[in-house]
């Protein structure tokens, strides 16, 4: 009994649960154990006493028959089963030595005695003692044979028993071994196990109990339940932390598995997450958001989330845009033909993430098109060449700009532009860019590792009007539209933390864009976002609705001024960030005894004053033994205020032989 509960008192040993009250029944005559007499009178108070309001939760049984091998008395299996929603039953399992026998069973013991556990023995060195029975493959059944399930095994766990210092009659301390020096550490910790979780507001069934203690063993001898360990060495610690994963649960209650359940492996659950904004300085990356945020592990229990862990930054080492960029080094022109009237330029290039890029550029008239397939940063790049199809549509640059984070969605994508005269002052420009349906290729040695999988998806369309005010000037007005499929303006989240299943951005923004000579080029540009989402009856924020936020900056463009057939562009831009609007949360913060989940609504603004910047500096060029490349960018999330800053360099050459 020390070992399951002595007080920490000073004296002598401190017990497993130290707090827990100890009863002692006498089950045996003077025949013996007779299942029916002494071992159900004792079995019966413990119920009674149970009845009248204690919280006896284990019974400790260090005892066994005299039949090498035999674990149970006759009689004993059919007698638990009838306290099997009382209390666990821990018994010891023998010290002969052996492995166990056959246990004859007339029910299904996996559904039967789910809250009993059999005990072993291990030494200092966490091996199996020489005198401790072993399970083998030994059954709970009708047949000699059985499932697992049904094994000794499946019920068999191991714990200290070799040279154990407890108390001993006479006011004394003394070390002895056994399997019943092992099974009051069990004992012992199934009440630590009851008591932690009624402090959680959770009730534990004997059979959760008992699962807990299994699931949580560590693990010895052959991988999982095996023939000399069970399910392994007795591990208090893993038990009184979340065992079988853990859940943000969203519903107004939370249940616990059933005994045929917890016996199931569970199936994967849908992957629960949300990304950080780099510029949006209220948002899901608001930590205090979510603070006290609980999960709830597999059998009910709650536990206090690390809100951290389940952040994940989208920011890059590197910015998408200058890895992109550089890939433009490799470019291969496919077909380059400019007779004057029509040019047609067509490329290939791949990445330093080593996915390829295929784009073409036609002007004709006063018409342009654009096609591409791959990074939509690639494909809206100019390139370094003397044909007029070299440079791409500027109001597809500035849409595409608008995105912000979300452009990096479109990993992968189909883009299309489209650009015609109208009147001789009047042009209206189309541009579209969807994420591919297929594989992309991937040609030469990858430099970074590709990005992973968002699970986002997205479509975006903008139209726009041009008017020339002045001979190379123009101002145009335009509208688009973002939907998103997993994320909301590029902030990527799932399952009980989604933003939304669904999302739609709308944007409205007007350009100013001019040749200031031959070389040098502008692009002005101001754009408001409407973003509104749906689908989060199953998470706990509530849909975005009518957040905004606004992007504006120019890009200062050089074509051929440090070298023929060179490109320098300057660009000076406040991403898209959300400015406006409330983002509101149910946070789930306890539980009560009934399984009612406790909330916490929560409500918070986006930061207005803050105030983030991107440049960026990048040149190309075409020498006569290839083409180099240069990327600078510097971030700033709030030059306001603390904010994060960052620099990125990046370089690039190809050589031609």
């Amino acid at each position: 009994s020390g070992i399951a509960g002595a007080a920490e008192n000073g004296l002598g040993i401190v017990g497993v649960a130290p707090g827990a009250s100890l009863y002692n029944y006498a089950v045996f005559d003077d025949n013996g154990w007779v299942a029916y007499d002494y071992g159900k009178r004792a079995l019966d108070s413990v119920r009674a006493l149970n009845g009248s309001g204690a919280r006896i939760v284990s019974v400790n049984m260090s005892y066994g028959p005299s039949a090498k091998g035999d674990i149970f008395i006759t009689g004993e299996l059919a007698l638990f089963k009838q306290y099997k929603n009382d209390f666990v039953i821990v018994r010891a399992a023998g010290n002969d030595g052996s492995v166990a026998k056959f246990e004859p069973y007339s029910g299904t013991a996996s559904k039967d005695l789910s809250n009993l556990l059999i005990v072993g023995s291990v030494d200092a060195n966490n091996k199996i003692s020489s005198f401790s029975t072993r399970p083998g493959t030994a059954c709970i059944s009708t047949k000699a044979k059985c499932v697992a399930s049904e094994r000794v095994a499946n019920f068999f766990i191991v714990a200290p028993g070799s040279n154990i210092l407890s108390d001993y009659p006479g006011q004394m301390l003394a070390s002895a071994s056994g399997t019943s020096m092992a099974a009051p550490h069990v004992t012992g910790a199934a009440a630590l196990i009851a008591e932690d979780a009624q402090a959680r507001n959770t009730l534990l069934t004997p059979t959760q109990i008992a699962s807990i203690i299994k699931k949580s063993a560590t693990d010895l001898g052959a991988r999982g339940v095996d023939a000399i360990y069970g399910w392994g060495l007795l591990n208090v610690g893993a038990a009184l932390a979340p065992v079988g994963g853990t859940t943000i649960v969203t519903a107004p209650t939370v249940t616990a598995p059933t005994a045929a359940a917890t016996a199931k492996k569970a199936p994967p659950k849908k992957k629960t997450r949300f990304g950080r904004s780099r510029f949006s300085q209220k948002s899901v990356s608001d930590r205090s958001l979510l603070s006290g945020l609980v999960v709830f592990d597999e059998f009910g229990r709650p536990f206090e989330a690390n809100t951290a862990a389940l952040t994940e930054s989208t920011s890059p080492s590197l910015s998408q845009r200058g890895l992109d960029m550089l890939g433009l080094v490799s470019q291969q022109k496919t077909v380059d033909f400019d007779d004057g009237e029509t040019a047609v330029l067509a490329w290939n290039a791949a990445g330093v993430d080593g996915e390829v890029t295929s784009a073409m550029h036609m002007v004709s008239g006063g018409t342009e098109v654009s096609i591409g397939i791959g990074s939509p940063h690639l494909f809206l790049a100019a390139i370094p060449s003397s044909n007029r199809a070299g440079e791409p549509q500027r109001f597809s640059q500035i849409m595409f700009s608008s995105l912000g984070e979300a452009g990096d969605i479109f990993d992968e994508a189909i883009s299309v532009g489209f650009g015609t005269t109208l009147t001789d002052r009047l042009s209206a420009n189309v541009f579209a860019v969807t994420e591919s349906a297929f594989e992309a290729e991937t040609a030469g040695l990858a430099l970074t590792e590709q990005k992973a999988e968002t699970g986002s998806k997205a479509d975006f369309a903008a139209i726009g009007l041009s008017y020339r005010v002045a001979e190379n000037w123009s101002v145009g007005g335009s509208y688009a539209v973002l939907r998103e499929r997993g994320s909301v303006a590029g902030i990527v989240s799932q399952g009980a933390l989604s933003l939304g299943e669904e999302a739609l951005t709308q944007f409205q923004g007007v350009n100013l864009t001019g040749k200031l000579d031959d070389k040098w080029s502008l692009a002005a540009f101001y754009t408001r976002a409407t973003i509104d989402s749906a689908g989060t009856q199953a998470s706990l924020f509530d849909a975005a609705d009518n957040w905004g936020g606004d992007h504006y900056g120019f890009m200062l463009d050089a074509r051929n001024a440090l070298h023929e057939n060179s490109l320098l562009r300057f660009s000076l831009t406040k991403p898209l960030q959300i400015t406006s609007g409330t983002m509101s949360v149910r946070v789930p913060v306890g539980r009560e005894l009934d399984g009612t989940v406790n909330y916490d609504r929560r409500e918070t603004s986006f930061d207005s004053s803050a105030m983030p910047l991107e440049a960026g500096v990048t040149c190309l060029a075409e020498t006569g033994y290839g083409t180099i490349g240069f990327s600078l960018d510097l971030v700033d999330t709030n030059v306001n205020g603390a904010g994060e800053s960052g620099i990125s360099v990046g370089t690039g050459f190809a050589f031609e032989f």
